[in-house]
């Protein structure tokens, strides 16, 4: 009831949402299409998987300059545009013929998500505090696990009728930017301290060494995600099992799943533990999934595993957004999670062709075994280290 009458008192959590919900397509729901791409075109698996790495490349290097402009002139000029350039970008693949040219249609569409992905996560922070704050970022979460358990779906069976069809669907961002541009509501900031703020920030006494933590731990979970996940398991089940483009997109989706029942507990999670200690917990699950994924010899037990996959992914993203959020001073909240932004979009960059090019002298299976235990391994050492 209270998220109900949030959504009512605030439609911009309804845009913010909405922006979510866009800016997840970009690879979930290109992920399972990659097997027919690369058939489509007669290119490789690492060429293929181009289509991850282009699009999240741009964010390492974009993704601060954007947060510095936000604080500077505001979250709603940048936002409602990166929606427009995200559609736009995005639909115009179904025209095009050339790779390259797709590629590059990619890392602009990418440039434009990386704008999205921080301002939603930015606004929750500036618009909401307290523990409707933390509701609100677990729902955002869960919503884009919705979008993360539905897309690789919808893309997989869009891509059984051609490899292109899937990028259409982008253009609903159109859609989003419309009724945002009166919705969205812009928050108070004073727009003169951006810059100083920052290194002032960097230089003063607040301890460094949590975020320094955080923003770690959301490179690691970026990497397994796109890297394993995304990447490697869509791979695996198409050259191990030959299964179609919509029955990998319907495995893939499924850790959305149980990602989207955790995230909602958030709240309740951090009553129990601190963020850093659920953190810890979902690289043991992340380790959990990957190692029976990789061991598995049966479609039934990579689908618990995967559930399991996604219950370390409840546990570990929303509360690196929720534990940033609270310790960012409200004047450069947007570039504290601009950082975030681009930290997270190096992981994603890494990951994908990190684990094509592992699993191309030791296989997918071997891959993901060594990328289960090592996720393990992490978890439990910090865990029982970290004490933040």
């Amino acid at each position: 009831m209270g998220l109900i009458r949030t959504l009512r008192d605030s439609p911009a959590a309804a845009v913010i949402f909405a922006s979510t919900l866009v800016a997840v397509m970009g690879v979930s729901l290109i992920s399972p299409a990659l097997p027919a791409v690369q058939e489509a075109w007669n290119i490789s698996e690492s060429q293929a998987s181009l289509l991850l790495s282009a699009f999240t490349l741009p964010g390492i290097f974009l993704t601060l300059p954007i947060g510095l402009l936000s604080d500077r002139i505001g979250r709603k000029p940048i936002l409602i545009p990166a929606l427009v350039v995200f559609g736009l970008s995005g639909g115009s693949i179904i025209f095009i013929s050339d790779f390259t040219l797709i590629l590059v249609l990619r890392a602009i569409q990418g440039a434009a998500s990386s704008a999205i992905a921080m301002l939603t996560v930015t606004l929750l922070g500036d618009l909401f505090t307290g523990e409707q704050r933390r509701v609100l970022i677990g729902t955002n979460a869960a919503i884009l696990a919705v979008g993360a358990a539905g897309y690789p779906l919808l893309g997989g069976v869009l891509a059984t009728l051609a490899w292109s069809a899937p990028f259409a669907c982008f253009l609903l961002a159109l859609f989003v930017a419309v009724p945002g541009m009166t919705l969205l509501e812009e928050p108070n900031q004073d727009g003169t301290k951006s810059n100083s703020s920052i290194r002032e920030f960097l230089t003063g006494s607040t301890p460094m060494a949590p975020f320094a933590v955080l923003y770690l731990a959301i490179f690691g979970i970026f990497v397994i995600l796109y890297g394993a996940q995304l990447t490697a398991v869509p791979f695996l089940l198409a050259n191990e099992y030959q299964l179609s483009s919509a029955n990998i997109g319907l495995l893939v989706g499924l850790p959305a799943v149980t990602m989207g029942l955790t995230a909602m507990q958030g709240d309740r999670v951090l009553q129990v533990l601190t963020s850093f200690q659920s953190i810890a917990l979902g690289f043991v699950s992340y380790g959990i999934g990957l190692t029976v994924v990789a061991l598995a010899d049966s479609i039934y037990v990579i689908a618990g595993a995967l559930l399991l996959f996604g219950l370390g992914q409840g546990l570990a993203e929303p509360i690196t957004d929720t534990a940033l959020n609270e310790r960012a001073p409200d004047e450069f909240r947007g570039s504290i999670m601009s950082i975030r932004t681009s930290v997270l979009r190096l992981g994603t960059t890494v990951g994908p062709p990190l684990s094509v090019g592992a699993a191309t002298i030791f296989g997918y299976q071997q891959t993901l075994f060594v990328s289960g235990v090592g996720s393990f391994l992490i978890g439990v050492t910090w865990f029982t280290v970290r004490r933040l």
